[in-house]
């Protein structure tokens, strides 16, 4: 019997990552002397994806546990209390969760930003860490923690003690650059980074993406998409297309994935003019080019359709993209969507029929379902 208690623990701990609670000194020394990497989940107290990571990836998981224990010093940081302030403004954390990656000896080599709920996607991305070269590094001062930081970049960061905190969203970050003379030392590279840049600076730096990329590797990359999404800002809001071909043009020339990145941005153009004949025009035709199409997306757009569009060839349209997932369809929203749509485009049978499934399988999902069933009544109502 007591061998069993003593067995019965180290089992259950073996289907953990183990989270090493030392100093960030300390876990550089323990994965020198191991000659392990380093992963940093970084992280906050309300960060919502951080706690179903935590639970469904970091715990219970014997195979994401035994590969991250095995290759890994694993080690977390709450990044708006004490020393984790510090580390988010050093690592330019300001995505949660962000999973950093660092070499044996403790030098960064990457970060991913979010939470991959794929496991085999998850495992991916640390498989290409363990088998990437070592010394391809950022090139920072991978042993000092502060640097000569302004002061407007130092209090970018949240430090929940300080309860006179407050983001200035006033800052003009250009003005400060215009007195750096090395604008690609880690100092300046992390306020470029982190800043809203003017024309000037978003020039400079698109004329030496190569430079930078060279030096800070997935950051730059990040910071053309950041640039890409401003240009798609202006043209929304100054309603000047110039800015979307700005955008688009971009995407094409630095993107490893240019179609699918073009595409998910012409998504958000069209649903934030509210141009839902050209969003439909523009799922139809990937549809027709036998590209992959999900039922998360499906629902996405045909509910964004359903909520803003009056136009009954275009709804229709929206419930057509159904038809491939009806046979197996169990997803409650997907199948709440289908029903207002085909509510709106006036088959109230088929309505009747798709909101009464929606209600059956979003009671056994356990989810609220009070919006379907008015739904129902409408429908009711309506025949």
């Amino acid at each position: 019997m007591l061998l069993i208690l003593f067995v019965m623990p180290v089992w259950a701990f073996a289907q953990d990552v183990n989270f090493f609670t030392g100093s960030w000194e300390e876990v550089r020394a323990k994965a020198k002397a191991e000659g392990k990497m380093i992963l940093v989940d970084a992280y906050t107290y309300w960060c919502g994806p951080c706690k179903v990571m935590d639970k469904t990836m970091f715990h219970g998981n014997q195979e994401v546990a035994d590969y991250i224990n095995t290759h890994f010093v694993a080690y977390k940081v709450e990044c708006e209390h004490d020393a984790g302030v510090a580390f988010a403004r050093k690592y330019k954390v300001n995505v949660y969760p962000t999973l950093l990656f660092f070499n044996s000896n403790g030098e960064l080599l990457e970060k991913h930003l979010g939470y991959n709920s794929d496991q085999q996607e998850f495992l991916k991305g640390f498989k290409e860490m363990v088998d990437m070269d070592q010394t391809n590094v950022y090139a920072i001062d991978h042993k000092q923690m502060e640097m000569p930081w302004p002061d407007f970049y130092i209090k970018y960061f949240k430090d929940a003690n300080d309860s006179t905190w407050k983001r200035d969203r006033s800052v003009d970050a250009n003005v400060w650059l215009d007195q750096q003379s090395d604008l690609f030392s880690e100092t300046v590279w992390s306020v470029i980074y982190m800043y809203t840049l003017n024309d000037k600076y978003t020039n400079y730096f698109l004329n030496n993406l190569n430079e930078y990329k060279s030096r800070y590797k997935f950051e730059a990359a990040d910071k053309v998409n950041n640039i890409v999404y401003s240009y798609l800002d202006k043209s929304i809001k100054e309603k000047n297309p110039d800015y979307f071909a700005k955008a688009e043009s971009l995407l094409r020339a630095h993107s490893l994935n240019p179609e699918a990145e073009v595409f998910y941005l012409r998504i958000n153009y069209y649903q934030s003019l509210q141009d839902y004949a050209s969003l439909a025009q523009l799922l139809d035709a990937q549809i027709a080019a036998k590209e992959e199409v999900s039922l998360g997306l499906v629902n996405d757009l045909a509910w964004s359709i359903y909520e803003g569009c009056e136009d009954v060839v275009v709804l229709k349209k929206a419930v057509a993209w159904f038809e491939p997932f009806l046979k197996d369809m169990d997803d409650y929203n997907a199948m709440d969507t289908y029903a207002a749509l085909l509510f709106k485009t006036k088959d109230y049978k088929q309505a009747e029929t798709w909101a009464e499934k929606a209600i059956a399988q979003g009671k056994q999902d356990g989810m609220d379902v009070k919006l379907t069933e008015a739904l129902l009544e409408q429908i009711k109502a309506a025949k």
